[in-house]
């Protein structure tokens, strides 16, 4: 989804090399017993097995805020990052599995990959725990937090509909993944619910023209989250369509319209004069719309979602009841509405700054966390 020029401080695997990485994961103050199991060096310590799909900075940024709630609650975490690969993921929980980690915290590949896993982990009685992506509810699954991505699109969909809007620019994140679906379901169903003639544009999700008098969508692509493919995307968009050829664009990540701003201003075009919505709401996005270079954009945070994963795997381990899959709080914001005070920062420190002293709603127990209906009846 999103990339950062800060050091990871996670461990990137490479694909051949993983299976031989993993066996180094030895915690330090931690000991393997004859069956592979770490055990703490006086019993006490947890051990979190936590893999990344990609090496991504919204991943990133949720592991750094995890890794140090889980530090300061004296656990230990492990974490392997693979390359967008379903074998990866499989490989990696085995591992973590054969070593006999406490619980597993996984961004997945794909639900049929983390089908095969949450199998792997039940049966070896070892929670799984997911992030982002929407795992599939089956037996296994311990708890899931992420975000309402319907409606994330959807009030993308509200704002271009107050920016008249009609002519628009699709750039999607990965497609077929679920969290981009979502977001371009959202988006379409706000102009639907609205009254609009969007032709049958639900249906034809990903064909260019797709629409009707009151929204057509005149360019589609992938941007796969990243922001150089999202800059080809309006490139092409820009050189077919002509400056204007459109009102605006839905670019559905901070990265993804990095590379569309870059686009836009190479090709002369002033960004501020067409509609631009987007969606995470990283600390840069809020000086983009402060100045009007975008419309709006949605603090969508994936460090208050990995917050509410580390609440989650806390509740289990103390045998206490916890909301098992949530709906991650968000808040959209355009210049007019914007208060940096109450926006959740990507930075660690500020996250953490923030988080001590109160300045948002962090307690998964708040109303604002509401549960995902999708996973009310877990599988059995």
């Amino acid at each position: 989804m999103k990339r950062s020029s800060n050091k990871p401080s996670y461990t990137t695997i490479q694909t051949n090399s993983l299976a031989k990485a993993l066996v180094l994961f030895t915690v330090l103050g931690s000991v393997l017993s004859p069956s592979g199991k770490i055990l703490a060096a006086e019993g006490k310590t947890k051990t979190i097995g936590y893999y990344m799909d990609a090496s991504d900075d919204y991943y990133k940024a949720g592991f750094q805020v995890f890794k140090a709630l889980a530090t300061k609650a004296g656990w230990q975490v492990q974490d392997v990052v693979g390359q967008g690969t379903a074998p990866e993921q499989i490989a990696a929980v085995e591992n973590f599995i054969t070593q006999g980690v406490d619980a597993l915290v996984v961004v997945q590949n794909s639900p049929a990959t983390t089908s095969e896993c949450l199998k792997k982990a039940s049966a070896a009685g070892i929670p799984e725990f997911h992030l982002t992506h929407n795992p599939p509810n089956e037996p296994g699954l311990a708890g899931f937090a992420g975000f309402d991505w319907v409606y994330d699109g959807e009030l993308a969909g509200q704002s271009a509909m107050k920016h008249n809007v009609k002519r628009l620019v699709m750039i999607e994140g990965k497609l077929g993944q679920g969290t981009a679906s979502g977001q371009t379901q959202g988006f379409l169903q706000a102009y639907k619910k609205a009254g609009k003639d969007i032709g049958q544009a639900l249906d034809s999700v990903g064909v260019k023209g797709a629409g009707g008098k009151d929204l057509q969508i005149v360019f589609w692509g992938s941007g796969n989250w990243f922001a150089d493919p999202a800059k080809k995307v309006m490139q092409d968009a820009i050189t077919a369509l002509g400056p204007d050829g459109f009102d605006g664009a839905y670019v559905q990540n901070d990265e993804m319209m990095t590379g569309a701003l870059q686009a836009m201003q190479e090709a002369g075009l002033d960004p501020g004069k067409y509609w631009l919505g987007a969606s995470n709401g990283k600390e840069k996005s809020w000086d983009w719309v402060a100045k009007g270079l975008t419309s709006m954009d949605v603090n969508q945070c994936p460090t208050l979602e990995a917050d509410i994963c580390f609440q989650q795997i806390t509740a289990y381990f103390d045998k206490k009841p916890y909301k098992r899959a949530v709906f991650v709080n968000f808040l959209p914001f355009e210049k007019s509405t914007l208060d940096k005070s109450k926006l959740i920062p990507w930075i660690l420190n500020d996250y953490m700054a923030k988080r001590e002293a109160n300045a948002f709603i962090y307690d998964i127990n708040n109303a604002v966390f509401r549960e995902n209906p999708s996973y009310a009846v877990a599988a059995k």
